[in-house]
């Protein structure tokens, strides 16, 4: 996960609080951009030509106001954070504050501007991400509330539309404040689509790590006997697609009970994971392994006929086999399995069922024998 993604996972586990405090604190720098955006209005030379000097004035005034605000909710949130650090009301608060100051601050460059539909739009996406539903929801119909009363009541001529604007009286003007929309609106869409941004590639980073758990034995890294089974469904079905033999295998760790009871479990953990190393390293890069149950695994070995799979089955027993483990105690443990084999070749109309309870018997088989060795069942073509 990068550098940015950790600390947004650090910021949704916050508390209510806390995130009432980022809320206000993603606010300052937009409202001190607003503040030093109409102190440069009003050092242009023909700011008389482009903008209402008394709005900018009351703009100025506004932000100082609202900045001050800022400090206040913070200095709240700061006292709250130990005491009550779940305290929702806080976050309401908060959010209603930042959804306002947003709306007063549209107000006086038009509330149906790009500028401000970035804001409407912008924030609920980036407060549901980070706060709690029902108080985004709550500051979405404040604020939707609050910019139509505006809308409507400019329409009307209550109160006057775009107070800081001067209607442009050339193209030169018009194309200053369409520049000036667009600075508005860079502080809100950049902050917005950095948040989503991140957000999205963590959630993704978290759903595949959470599939990958799912599907992964913790103890050995190998496919969990829920994946491998997955896995076998899918090589039986390409299997009779496209007419390629599939080998199925399953093997047991010799006497893995007596490893336990002689040597303890962590031995027999590290037996385990020695196994499904070896195991690993022995198969090709496209066959499959995973834990099929306690010592038992399941190998997946498409594209393989009976004799090559009983070449490759003798490969992995010998590794196997030249395998040692040392116990707590200082003891060599050697390793050795058995193995048993089915294939589907001139039978594609068996399925994983079938493959696993000849494999089984082919297991059994093994056992019988002696074990360390390789036992292969193929059913008669019917």
């Amino acid at each position: 996960m990068s550098r940015w993604g950790q600390r947004l996972a650090a910021i949704l586990d916050w508390s209510a609080v806390d995130k009432s405090l980022f809320v206000v604190l993603v606010l300052a720098p937009i409202l001190a951009g607003y503040l030093l955006g109409t102190n440069l209005m009003l050092a242009l030379p023909d700011r008389e030509k482009l903008v209402n000097v008394a709005a900018i004035l009351q703009v100025q005034t506004l932000q100082i106001c609202l900045l001050a605000g800022i400090c206040a909710i913070a200095a709240l949130c700061l006292l709250m954070r130990r005491s009550r650090p779940n305290a929702l009301w806080v976050q309401h608060l908060a959010t209603q504050y930042y959804t306002l100051a947003l709306v007063a601050s549209s107000y006086y460059i038009g509330t149906l501007t790009f500028a401000t539909g970035v804001v409407l739009l912008g924030a609920p996406v980036f407060g549901f991400i980070l706060l709690n539903r029902v108080v985004v929801w709550w500051a979405a119909a404040t604020g939707s509330i609050a910019l139509i009363t505006l809308t409507y009541a400019s329409t009307f001529g209550w109160i006057p539309y775009a107070p800081s604007m001067v209607p442009p009286g050339d193209a030169a003007a018009r194309l200053w404040w369409v520049h000036t929309m667009y600075l508005f609106s860079f502080p809100h869409a950049l902050v917005i689509l950095l948040f989503a941004d991140q957000t999205v590639g963590w959630w993704r980073q978290r759903e595949e790590t959470i599939r990958e758990l799912g599907s992964t034995d913790m103890l050995t890294g190998l496919h969990n006997r829920r994946s491998i089974m997955s896995l076998l469904e899918k090589e039986v079905a390409r299997s009779r697609r496209d007419g390629q033999p599939l080998s199925v295998v399953l093997l047991d760790l010799d006497h893995f009970k007596r490893i336990n009871d002689t040597w303890g479990h962590p031995t027999g953990d590290r037996v385990l994971q020695r196994s499904a190393h070896v195991l690993r390293e022995s198969l090709r890069q496209h066959d499959a392994v995973g834990r099929y149950g306690g010592e038992e695994f399941m190998l997946l070995l498409p594209g393989t006929a009976l004799d090559g799979a009983r070449i490759l089955l003798e490969r992995c027993r010998e590794q196997v086999a030249d395998s040692i483990v040392d116990a707590d105690t200082g003891e060599a443990v050697r390793l050795s399995a058995s193995f048993g084999l089915a294939c589907n070749e001139g039978r594609s109309e068996l399925d994983a069922e079938d493959l696993i309870r000849l494999a089984d018997e082919a297991l059994y088989r093994a056992k019988a024998g002696g074990r360390n060795r390789v036992e292969a069942m193929q059913a008669a073509v019917a």
